[in-house]
């Protein structure tokens, strides 16, 4: 299935057990995590299952090592300027990775490990490059792709309109577009140049692969995912259950950055609050926006129609309650891990014809999907569920339903098995 195995990946015995080191860049149990992190730490706990010796590389507030259900957490204290854990880890990305790859490096020489395995996450994956520097054939490297920094950015900067947010925003990200954004492009290039495998989980991450890197479609496999809601952690940040609920709302809860939307779907508030609806608003999640869109909401004057509730370490209490989780995102890449863990809760889902998402919901069906940048299709959807709770409740019903027969754990733990049995 793959075209130009080395090897390394001969060697293997299909027995082994071996150590597997994932790299997901931001914290899986800390404020910074987003989709990889989420991802990383879902497939480690795939990989402990499997019976692999597990250990998750991240960026975090401090240095430190914690076990968890997902397997040996370490953290590695980013404390550079503009190098941080925030929006500003990538530039900092092959620092990071140095850093990633010699406690690797330390890891096998303490534990005596004579094979063991790299997985990449994104970019993350430079990693497992300066590794097989270090140890040439004992390291085999991953590497799961969803997106690219480019087509990641880029989308990004498209919705940051200069009427919502004002000039600054989008000079700033259009600067680091053009320049981190394009040296980090290049260090994709290399990593898909010689990573042993290059795991998908979406066709649409296929398409955007072999038009920015030209990559022969023999170097992919595609493996299933599932995504089970867990509990992150941070001491001042809320609990789901602390927070008190109205009677009906709507859910919007990821990481605050430019390309999920968040101005559009305020947008769609005003155009729903002008109607005479009154079901507010509650916004999950921390992020570089968060600012930015409470200045928005206020400019809108439906401040009081939209709760702002920063970072949430569970998000479980706020979805079982919530009458439609909508998220209007500009890009995704591969699907949006917070869609499908919406999906697994049973809500009915409201989302952009975007990226993978079209592979994980059927309009109508599993939920209804709207024209990304199209605030009021989003209001009209959203009216739709407000007036239909029937219709709600079957989305949701269907959603459930798909999410069971689509994202089964069993069918995430038997692809992966098979991928590491080839090897």
């Amino acid at each position: 299935m793959f075209a130009g195995r080395s090897k390394t990946l001969e060697t293997m015995s299909k027995n082994s057990k071996a150590p597997i080191f994932v790299i997901s860049g931001k914290s899986p149990i800390g404020a910074q995590g987003g989709g990889y992190s989420a991802y990383s730490y879902n497939l480690a706990r795939v990989l402990k299952k499997l019976g692999h010796p597990v250990y998750i590389l991240a960026l975090g507030d401090k240095k430190m090592e914690e076990n968890t259900a997902a397997g040996r957490v370490l953290l590695f204290k980013a404390t550079l300027p503009l190098l941080n854990v925030n929006i500003y880890a990538l530039p900092g990305l092959p620092l990071y990775s140095y850093l990633f790859a010699k406690a690797i490096k330390d890891v096998v020489k303490e534990k005596g490990y004579k094979k063991f395995i790299v997985w990449g996450i994104g970019p993350w994956g430079f990693t497992g490059v300066l590794v097989k520097k270090f140890f040439d054939k004992r390291a085999i490297h991953i590497n799961n792709y969803f997106t690219t920094v480019r087509h990641e950015w880029w989308g990004g900067v498209k919705a940051l309109r200069v009427s919502d947010y004002g000039l600054w925003p989008r000079i700033k990200y259009l600067a680091i577009y053009s320049t981190v954004v394009q040296y980090l492009a290049l260090i994709e290039k290399i990593i898909l140049k010689f990573a042993d495998m290059v795991i998908v989980n979406y066709r649409s991450t296929e398409e955007i692969l072999k038009k920015e890197f030209n990559l022969n479609p023999k170097r992919f496999y595609q493996a299933r995912l599932s995504v089970q809601v867990y509990k992150r952690k941070v001491s001042k940040a809320k609990e789901g259950s602390e927070i008190k609920l109205p009677q009906k709302y709507l859910l919007f809860f990821s990481r605050q950055d430019p390309r999920k939307g968040i101005n559009f779907l305020l947008h769609a508030m005003k155009i729903l609050v002008e109607m005479g609806y009154k079901v507010p608003l509650l916004i999950a999640g921390g992020g570089d926006m968060l600012p930015y869109n409470i200045k928005l909401a206020k400019k809108l004057k439906i401040e009081k129609y939209v709760r702002f509730l920063g970072f949430v370490n569970d998000p479980k209490p706020l979805m079982k309650r919530c009458s439609a989780f909508v998220f209007p995102s500009i890009e995704e890449g591969a699907g949006a891990l917070t869609i499908n863990e919406a999906m697994q809760m049973g809500l009915p889902v409201i989302s952009t014809a975007c990226d993978g998402i079209v592979e994980d919901i059927e309009d109508g069906k599993s939920g209804l999907l709207v024209p990304k940048e199209n605030s009021g299709a989003l209001a009209i959807a959203i009216e739709r569920l407000i007036n239909d709770p029937g219709l709600a409740k079957r989305l949701g019903k269907n959603a459930k339903r798909h999410y069971r027969e689509k994202f089964n754990p069993e069918y995430m733990r038997e692809d992966i098995k098979q991928l590491l049995l080839k090897i």
